[in-house]
């Protein structure tokens, strides 16, 4: 937690102007109105040169099936005013972008990884900094460490902080085990069918995933040389947690 508080917290710039920061989801529906699939305030300004004391470039990833717009409405602003310089991008969108409202993270998290891999070297290209950090919620706890394991990110990447982190998948609402008893049944052919082209990436959320085994395999999950923060609580559902982390936040 001290890592994370680090990374969002630290002290402020002086900067002429605070943006304002709001502390519930009221502000994402008129973002998201005003500005469809925008940057989030104080996000995605090309022109910022990191300070020393915060001389990395934070990326914000969203996570399954929400945007750039709707996920970073406090955290944008939050960063902006403590002085670091701070991008977002919505990605994983499987076709033309809607015009209302589009939902990003739904194609296979292998391909949102390239998209990421692109923005993190367009952003290194774009303020002279060496490395980036990551603040990533939900899918964007899950999808970068495809990119820092398997597309050179480790050597791009810094700190790594996850909100809510879907390390070992999830088992929400028993789909973990409902999609194994479809799978020894022998449906699951038909109901990858019916799935995957509308949100190719949800089967890897699934705890025991071919996704997740990949990752897990070789020297784990975690690089060497990334500093990881994970941040989550005893009401985030989708968490999978063991005893002993549970055991912890009844003490």
């Amino acid at each position: 937690m001290a890592a994370a508080l680090a990374l969002i917290c630290a002290s402020p710039a002086n900067a002429d102007e605070k943006l304002p920061v709001p502390w519930t989801l009221a502000a994402a529906l008129p973002a998201q109105a005003a500005t469809p699939g925008g940057p989030p305030p104080g996000a995605n300004d090309f022109g910022c040169r990191p300070g020393t004391a915060h001389p990395n470039p934070v990326v914000l990833t969203h996570g399954l099936s929400a945007n750039q717009t709707v996920n970073w409405q406090t955290f944008g602003p939050l960063l902006k005013n403590n002085g670091y310089c701070v991008f977002s991008l919505t990605y994983g969108v499987p076709g033309p972008p809607l015009p209302i409202y589009q939902p990003g993270g739904l194609v296979p998290m292998e391909q949102s990884a390239k998209e990421l891999s692109v923005f993190v070297d367009k952003v290194l290209g774009a303020t002279g900094a060496s490395k980036v950090d990551i603040l990533g919620h939900s899918e964007g706890t899950l999808m970068p460490s495809y990119y820092v394991k398997f597309l050179d990110g480790a050597s791009k990447v810094d700190k790594y902080v996850s909100l809510t982190p879907l390390w070992d998948g999830t088992t929400l609402f028993g789909a973990s085990h409902l999609y194994a008893l479809a799978g020894a049944l022998g449906l699951a052919p038909g109901f990858n069918g019916i799935l995957d082209p509308l949100c190719g990436s949800c089967r890897q959320f699934l705890r025991g995933s071919e996704f997740l085994m990949k990752l897990r395999g070789g020297n784990g999950v975690f690089q060497p040389g990334v500093t990881y923060t994970n941040i989550m609580t005893r009401y985030d559902e989708a968490v999978v947690r063991t005893r002993a982390a549970w055991a912890r936040d009844r003490m």
